[in-house]
């Protein structure tokens, strides 16, 4: 497994096309059990391509054996272009299906043999043509950086026949967006590559599919407070994370994008920042100290529509208080849906553009126009003059602008001087975008001040008749302007947060914490917020004649939890392929934003599933979507190669006799080994499980046959086998033993005990090891117990004791009676004689008889004699008897003599 990286990579640039192709499998095979459903074995059948093309350096070939899992065992064997040995495994259901890596090119040969239980049931070979495939080199993430399009690239354009193959990218839409080999993309989301060679029969060839993922270094979204605005309402663009950076407004159909500066977030004057009624898109660009060569841009797209348009002119003032003779002329320039004059109790729908209506018979004072066009409503005053007012109603107005204060700003004054002296009554102040700002009563006063904020103003006296006399211009009250700078409205922070209001003006911050505390920074420097809670932020020009007044805006900060994550390995599979999950705890993935990194801390996959693209060092981050970053703290780990094949060796002896067991032993890489299955196979092929003995390393074999053992990970995977034939010994030699021996420990003399011949000794006393000797000299008393292995590798045990014995003992005869049968002349000793001699003489010193016996048996008559010498009786008397002894064990020898009566 030498190119495992790049197996892995295939197969996860290949994992859409591989889990088609085995969806299909799956299918085909529920279709054909399902139609076999009646034999009791399915027959084997080598299935796999005729062709392959290499791909990243190695491709992988599938290959089908068919047959019985459950009973068969699989013998795959390729045999690469030099002739050697490219793949060889076998197994049972694990290997029933098999994937092999190719690298080399050439002409492969695939052979599958199948046994079920002892026999070879099937054997099949087929041809495998590796032709090299064009080379992949789409990565599995791209960086978008700004508005510069990602070129992505499918295969390496200096492919020799690139030519000749069919492209189709595909959106995570479906959409097709190109069938060229490079796409360029503009878009954030996923891509997807399928790209193929059409064969002569009109099929597909060398078939790759492959994704990847477009998309910026920061996740954030854009938000807004309206996709569609009506000519003259505000637009309020914002993001969901904390983030200051560039924003732009492009009107569709324009080229040019206009800048309008660095913020948080964008407010713009429909009317008075944008560019007429149409299509708009506002574009925001941030910096990532991580990525600070790639700008993270988002947009955000948003219409502006055409407000009512209509004009009055031909203004005719009233002649007096009580005058009913004013009036104007009313055109609509744009279709209106309504037109509604409060003050007149007017309400007209659906004018067309360029209709008008006449309005006379009017008495002085101001009057609200209202109109609407498809939802987009506009209003305006027109003031009809007074021209003979009561005197004591006359009155002058001086506007006062708006002005600084040491936190804000102070509203703009109208003040009107009652020319005739004090006055009661009320006024009316209208904004001259037709809203009305203030009501107020006039007691007896000579002047009095209006608060208004600095805008343009219509205002009118009325007089407890209910005269009106409006002051005949629009009064304009100047706007004094506030400190540019911006903030957002919330602050969700992560720990602790570098906050920077942003502004290019020469500003000093004051920032009022949740707990009262006041901190002081100037413009560019950063205030560090670790509470939730309320803050007000004023800044205040440092400029010694300021032009713009201090500004204050409340915000809040809403502190949040260091994201709970961990990197877990969700599944593998037989052949290396992994998948690993960001474990969220609970969490709901789209409220994070995941990055998996590699060992450079290349991006190389976004989602909560990830498959690896090789094996080595990863790390995976999680950080809150719609906060301030948490810290760049990834957590790492390691992809590990897989360990795909395990040696597996059996061993065991013989069986010893019936009713006897052998230990069958296994030998093997128990580090990688989860679980042990055991088979037992008999001579006619019938296989049973040995479920007792499961995940045992030695078992108990009494029966004559195969035993198997199988091997398995952590995963289910059958990593290794191997099978032994255990039969029985017909060796019938068993040790020699008697049960007792005589010793002499006086003399450290003993018998010598000799079993016979066999492999190998071993001799215990009273439980401890002596001797491996094939002999062993008794010296000690106790008991012993014996060990021998035969040929067959079959042990036997043997126990036998010691007892003292250093005397030696005879019997003789010491009268005979030569005409009794049963009274003649005999000896016996004991068990220390090993070797006899006896000679009788007679009184003449004559030797009429001599015996000797080197097989004595202990307390066994021997040298038996009936008195006879040379054919005749000895003559009644008195003979000499002499014994000698010998025992070789203990070193001993000894004479015995006596007399020997001799009756009738």
């Amino acid at each position: 497994m030498k190119n495992a990286p790049d197996f892995l990579r295939l197969r996860i640039i290949l994992v859409l096309f591989i889990l088609f192709v085995e969806c299909d499998r799956i299918f085909a095979n529920e279709i054909e059990g399902s139609n076999n459903s009646k034999n009791l074995f399915v027959d084997p059948v080598l299935s796999g391509p005729d062709n392959l093309c290499v791909i990243f350096g190695s491709a992988i070939a599938d290959f089908s054996g068919g047959g019985e899992p459950t009973t068969d065992v699989y013998d795959w064997v390729i045999i690469n272009p030099s002739g050697g040995e490219h793949f060889t495994r076998n197994g049972g259901a694990t290997f029933q299906n098999i994937s092999v890596q190719f690298s080399q090119l050439g002409n492969y040969t695939v052979t599958l043999s199948v046994r079920r239980g002892n026999d070879i049931i099937y054997t099949a070979s087929k041809n495998l043509s590796v032709i090299q495939g064009p080379q992949i080199v789409l990565q599995p993430d791209y960086l978008l950086c700004g508005s510069t399009p990602v070129v992505l690239t499918a295969i390496n354009p200096t492919t020799p026949n690139i030519s000749q193959y069919t492209f189709e990218w595909t959106n995570s839409a479906g959409d097709i967006v190109g069938s060229q080999n490079e796409l360029s993309v503009q878009d954030e989301g996923y891509y997807f590559i399928s790209l193929f060679l059409t064969n002569s029969s009109g099929g597909t060839d060398c078939q790759i599919n492959g994704g990847t993922y477009v998309g910026q270094p920061r996740d954030f979204r854009l938000l807004i407070n309206s996709n569609e605005v009506c000519m003259g309402e505000i637009v309020e663009i914002g993001l969901d994370t904390p983030i200051p950076g560039q924003w732009l407004i492009q009107k569709i159909g324009e080229t040019e994008l206009i800048d309008f500066g660095n913020a948080f977030s964008l407010s713009l004057d429909s009317e008075e920042d944008l560019f007429g009624s149409g299509n708009y898109r506002a574009v925001f660009r941030a910096q990532d100290s991580q990525y600070p060569n790639c700008v993270s841009e988002r947009e955000i797209r948003f219409s502006v529509k055409n407000q009512a348009e209509f004009m009055y002119s031909n203004v005719v003032a009233a002649s007096g208080c009580n005058m009913q003779d004013g009036g104007f002329l009313f055109t609509a320039q744009s279709d209106l849906d309504f037109l509604r004059i409060n003050e007149l109790s007017l309400l007209e729908a659906d004018l067309s553009a360029g209709e008008t209506r006449s309005f006379a018979n009017l008495y002085p004072g101001i009057y609200v126009l209202e109109t609407q066009l498809d939802g987009c409503n506009r209003t305006e005053v027109v003031i009809i003059p007074n021209n003979n007012p009561d005197p004591e109603m006359l009155f002058e107005v001086v506007e006062i602008g708006e002005s600084c204060s040491e936190t804000g700003k102070i509203n703009g004054i109208i003040r009107v001087n009652l020319l005739n002296g004090p006055y009661t009554g009320e006024y009316r102040v209208v904004e001259a975008s037709g809203a009305v700002f203030f009501t107020g009563a006039i007691s007896n006063v000579s002047s009095f001040d209006v608060s208004v904020p600095g805008n343009n103003y219509a205002i009118e006296i009325i007089s407890p008749s209910g005269c009106k006399l409006p002051e005949n211009r629009i009064l304009d009250i100047p706007v004094k302007e506030f400190v540019p700078f911006s903030i957002p409205e919330e602050v969700t922070i992560c720990g602790a947060f570098d906050f920077v209001p942003v502004t290019e003006e020469n500003l000093t911050f004051t920032l009022i914490s949740p707990s009262g505390t006041v901190e002081t920074k100037n413009a560019g420097e950063a205030f560090v917020l670790t509470q939730s809670g309320s803050y007000t932020l004023t800044g205040t020009s440092l400029d010694p004649s300021p032009e713009f007044c201090p500004r204050t805006i409340p915000f809040s900060v809403v502190n949040i939890a260091v994201p709970n994550f961990e990197p877990v390995l969700e599944s593998e599979d037989c052949f290396g392929n992994k998948l690993y999950k960001a474990e969220l705890f609970g969490v709901d993935p789209s409220t994070v934003s995941i990055r998996w990194y590699d060992e450079n801390l290349k991006i190389v996959g976004r989602g909560e599933m990830w498959y690896p693209t090789a094996y080595g060092n990863f790390s995976l981050d999680v950080q809150p979507r719609g906060s301030s970053l948490c810290g760049f703290n990834p957590k790492p780990f390691e992809v590990k190669q897989p360990v795909f094949e395990v040696d597996v060796t059996l061993t065991s002896g013989l069986i010893c006799g019936d009713g006897q067991f052998t230990t069958v032993t296994m030998d093997s890489d128990f580090e990688e080994v989860e679980r042990i299955e055991w088979i037992f196979i008999a001579a006619d092929g019938t296989q049973t499980n040995l479920t007792q003995f499961a995940n045992e390393r030695e078992i108990e074999a009494g029966e004559e046959g195969t035993y198997e053992a199988v091997v398995y990970n952590r995963i289910g995977c059958e990593i290794g086998r191997d099978l032994i034939l255990v039969l029985k010994s017909y060796d019938e030699t068993r040790p020699d033993i008697k049960p007792f021996y005589s010793i002499c420990t006086e003399s450290s003399y003993g018998e010598i005990v000799n079993p016979g011949i066999f492999e190998s000794y071993e001799w215990f006393l009273n439980g401890e090891f002596i001797s491996d000797e094939p002999t062993l000299n008794l010296r000690r008393e106790g008991n012993y117990t014996l060990l021998v292995t035969n040929a067959d590798g079959c042990v036997f045990e043997s126990s036998f004791s010691t007892f003292e014995d250093c005397t030696f003992q005879a019997i003789l005869t010491t009268g005979m009676n030569l005409s009794d049968v049963n009274k003649h002349f005999e000896v016996y000793v004991n068990d220390a004689v090993e070797k006899a001699q006896i000679w009788i003489h007679n009184r003449n010193g004559e030797l009429i008889h001599f015996c000797e016996n080197s097989e004595i048996q202990s307390r066994v008559a021997f040298c038996q004699w009936d008195g006879l010498v040379r054919g005749k009786e000895i003559p009644v008397g008195s003979y000499t008897v002499t014994l000698r002894i010998v025992s070789t064990r203990f070193g001993l020898e000894q004479k015995f003599i006596q007399n020997l009566i001799v009756f009738d």
